[in-house]
């Protein structure tokens, strides 16, 4: 790995003439700081409780800590997906499943306050708030340290860029309702989020702890979903494709591939911890990918049903979920279970129209962006965030053939920035990484659990997206046009 020294750009404007301006754009860095903290705290402390309601999945989360909805004479397990639970409260509950995730992180904080709580006479009865005001606080502390860090290594534009993704799409509401729940989509975002910004920085100038500390976001990464687990590599991948150009990139992609590693392993030590409780995921996967995504996609669904070893009767639930089904799974599509995904494989290559319908059927299930299926509002029956709270969500549902570009932009740039001249590692990672998050992230959900709540599953594709046109709008990585010497902003990209 070469980490080499920090040195000085070497086209710098004189003191006396670079201290004013640096000066006001350091003050509008902290102000769009401070706005993105008030952002996030109107969220986190909005009366009644704004969140995700719960559609079963944070009670494998929450089982690991022992704490459940506070539901007097009710299953504390059931489904809440009318409305958010404020309050929570330890209960011995027996046969709750248990799902590792490196969200625990902060869940775990909570629950550590919590019994702290308790030692002190705390009623059994805990508000969810404080979850949500922990992660707030990670938000704002690591969003200005990097913001610091960048301005540090005399990138303005990126460290401006920074603070305003955490104000401008960070505390949106499409990330922001997690906050005060038990799923880990809230620390998927945040563990991605902190992946792309040390990668960014490490690319600015590598070092030791830079590295070390990429390569243990990648690991937090990977383990913050199981659908996630391999993402770090695939980073690690685009990254070294672009080190092929950029030799600067070398140490971050290394660094990624390290931690991806790790994370991966890890996660597969966790499907073989509980393989009662991954079984059951496999064949609700299963169920989701064949009846969701690969039969609806097929010319002839009964056809395709005995190319995938499966009964034709199957074809009879073309484009159901699970969640729809009326019968068990291996009811409704006996052998679903033992399904494996390399009879996908060969199906889609004797049928690669069936492959292309199934790609194409992906965009437009990420829009809306937040979930119509569950309530937002606690104490209130399916009703969405109020629009005193705007969100980027709101347009795009409106203009649902906006996913297309929204899509394809990071892609597109990174192919351009690879052929370009004179680029600058730090635009060249951000672009490799958006790219591969927003490409990745869909198809891995789809072709784990087909078409089933794909906007949720797929939550980070969209944010890399949005994130990569806001970095581009306003710290302008693309090559000079008259001169073709490099960025619009040498000094404050390169």
């Amino acid at each position: 790995m070469s980490l080499h020294r920090r040195t000085r750009p070497t086209l710098l404007p004189e003191p006396h003439r670079r201290h004013a301006p640096s000066q006001r754009l350091g003050w509008l860095v902290v102000a769009v700081w401070l706005v993105a903290a008030v952002r996030g705290l109107l969220m986190l402390s909005a009366q009644p409780l704004i969140a995700m309601a719960n559609n079963y999945d944070q009670v494998r989360y929450s089982a690991c800590l022992g704490i459940f909805p506070l539901r007097p004479g009710e299953d504390p397990t059931a489904i809440t997906y009318q409305a958010p639970l404020e309050t929570f409260a330890f209960q011995e509950v027996h046969g709750a499943p248990c799902y590792l995730s490196s969200d625990h992180l902060f869940q775990g904080a909570a629950v550590g306050l919590f019994h702290a709580m308790s030692g002190f006479g705390h009623d059994n009865a805990y508000s969810v708030r404080w979850l949500g005001g922990l992660r707030w606080l990670a938000w704002v502390l690591v969003v200005a340290a990097i913001s610091r860090a960048l301005w540090r290594e005399r990138r303005p534009a990126l460290a401006l860029a920074n603070a305003l993704w955490l104000a401008a799409l960070g505390f949106d509401p499409v990330n922001s309702v997690y906050l005060n729940t038990f799923y880990a989509e809230a620390g998927a975002v945040f563990f991605a989020y902190l992946v792309v910004a040390l990668c960014t920085l490490t690319a600015v100038r590598p070092s030791l702890l830079r590295c070390a500390a990429l390569a243990l976001a990648a690991v937090l990464l990977a383990l913050s979903k199981m659908q996630h687990l391999a993402l770090p590599l695939f980073l690690a991948g685009a990254l070294a494709l672009c080190a092929l150009r950029q030799r600067p990139l070398w140490p971050a992609a290394i660094a990624l591939l390290i931690g991806g590693s790790a994370g991966l392993l890890l996660q597969w030590q966790q499907s073989q911890r509980n393989t009662a409780l991954f079984e059951g995921i496999a064949t609700v996967n299963n169920a989701n990918l064949v009846l969701s995504a690969l039969l609806p996609a097929s010319s002839s669904p009964e056809v395709a049903a005995e190319r995938l070893g499966l009964p034709p009767a199957c074809a009879a639930y073309a484009g159901y979920t699970v969640y729809r089904l009326t019968v068990p799974a291996e009811t409704a599509c006996p052998g679903i279970g033992d399904f494996r995904r390399t009879r996908m494989l060969a199906l889609l290559q004797t049928e690669p129209v069936t492959l292309a319908r199934v790609v194409a059927a992906v965009p437009p299930q990420l829009l809306p962006w937040q979930p119509r299926y569950l309530g937002m509002v606690a104490g209130r029956d399916m009703a969405k965030v109020p629009g005193k709270f705007h969100s980027i969500d709101r347009p795009l549902a409106a203009r649902p053939w906006l996913v297309w570009p929204l899509l394809l932009v990071a892609p597109l740039a990174w192919l351009g920035l690879l052929l370009g001249r004179n680029v600058a590692p730090s635009a060249l990672a951000f672009a490799a990484l958006c790219a591969t998050v927003a490409i990745s992230v869909p198809v891995v959900s789809v072709f784990g659990d087909g078409i089933s709540e794909l906007a949720k599953h797929a939550h980070l594709a969209l944010n890399a997206s949005c994130a990569f046109v806001l970095c581009a709008l306003f710290a302008r990585p693309w090559p000079r046009k008259k001169s073709g010497t490099g960025f619009r902003d040498a000094r404050a990209l390169r």
